[in-house]
């Protein structure tokens, strides 16, 4: 059974015992000396002093990277990749570091210092990440633009943007063509044909078993995390029960839903119908009954509704109303009526 309408179908269970008793229930966010910044106080508090014990991370151009040789002062300090990936160093002069990891650089420059020292002692590590962003976009708490530092999993990149937030059931992740295939079922190549795309599910990226989870995120990735739909429910006697979903706005009328649901059916009762709303515990209550009978005359102001709101309009015979919502229930999931 689709999970949305037995919510629906309960709440209208609700409001129907609601009615029987009539007890109406009421309403109740060039070299540089000084080290730059790296990623924003997501992560953790360490990573920059982990990051020189990690010699796997490879330097890119316009990364920095802080020397330090026991021998030669003039070069312990930190110092910016060019854009073509080369340093321009004291004694040894252009040296290539683009693409070397931190422990192979290291490698490459006690052996360019053996001219000069009889035995270097050298230590580099990335201090100042920019040729890794990612970019985290959609239902997340802090969307933008970040910087990997060294190998991360999509749920560990998802973290760094907070985790997710009013998000839907799916995310997209798109990499460049030039850094390779998405190694997951469905990838594909966008309509752009410069991005490999592949659509997750977002339960199982939070699911550290998995192996979309664990799946290696690259420099120039997108992930974008869907957002949650936000649906305004109508059911019972009307002409075309669903949703309407608001997307440029954050309320709608019981006129305009109404409207969208083709207006009442023959079997209506009007005066009786209730706008149902989730409390604080997550049940579905009655927030106040409503003739519609006499809103669309005029006679009495239209209401305004939020996502999540259920306009439930009730039977002439609650029984015979009962019955085919239980099937409904069953047989059907909820359909988007129009969109705001």
């Amino acid at each position: 059974m689709n999970r949305s309408f037995t919510l629906i179908f309960l709440a209208y269970l609700a409001l129907a015992s609601c009615c029987t008793a009539q007890n109406m229930q009421s309403a109740q966010g060039s070299p540089t000396e000084e080290p730059t910044t790296t990623v924003p106080a997501v992560q953790p508090e360490n990573h920059s002093i982990a990051a020189q014990t990690q010699p796997d991370i490879i330097i890119g151009p316009n990364d920095s990277i802080t020397i330090v040789a026991l021998e030669s002062d003039e070069i312990s300090k930190t110092w910016r990749v060019n854009s073509d990936g080369d340093l321009a160093l004291p004694l040894v002069g252009v040296i290539h570091a683009a693409g070397l990891t931190a422990r192979q650089f290291e490698q490459k420059l006690t052996h360019e210092l053996k001219r000069y020292i009889r035995s270097p002692q050298v230590t580099v590590y990335v201090s100042d990440f920019k040729s890794q962003p990612i970019t985290i976009a959609g239902a997340v708490h802090h969307p933008g633009t970040f910087q990997l530092e060294g190998p991360k999993t999509l749920l560990e990149v998802l973290m760094i943007g907070g985790g997710p937030d009013s998000a839907g059931p799916t995310l997209i992740l798109t990499r460049p063509v030039e850094s390779g295939p998405i190694p997951m079922p469905g990838a594909h190549l966008d309509s752009t044909g410069t991005r490999n795309s592949v659509e997750l599910r977002l339960s199982d990226v939070l699911d550290p078993s998995t192996a979309v989870s664990n799946l290696e995120i690259k420099p120039n990735d997108v992930i974008s995390v869907a957002m949650k739909p936000r649906l305004v429910y109508i059911i019972g006697e009307v002409l075309r029960p669903g949703a309407v979903e608001l997307v440029t706005q954050d309320s709608v009328s019981i006129m305009q839903v109404l409207a969208a649901a083709g207006g009442l059916s023959k079997m209506a009762a009007p005066k009786n119908s209730a706008i149902m709303r989730i409390d604080a515990q997550g049940l579905y209550k009655p927030v106040a009954m409503i003739d519609l009978k006499r809103v669309m005359v005029g006679k009495i102001e239209d209401r305004m509704l939020k996502p999540g709101d259920i306009v439930v309009v009730p039977s002439s015979n609650l029984k015979t109303y009962t019955s085919a919502a239980s099937m409904t229930a069953i047989n059907t999931g909820i359909f988007v009526l129009t969109r705001f």
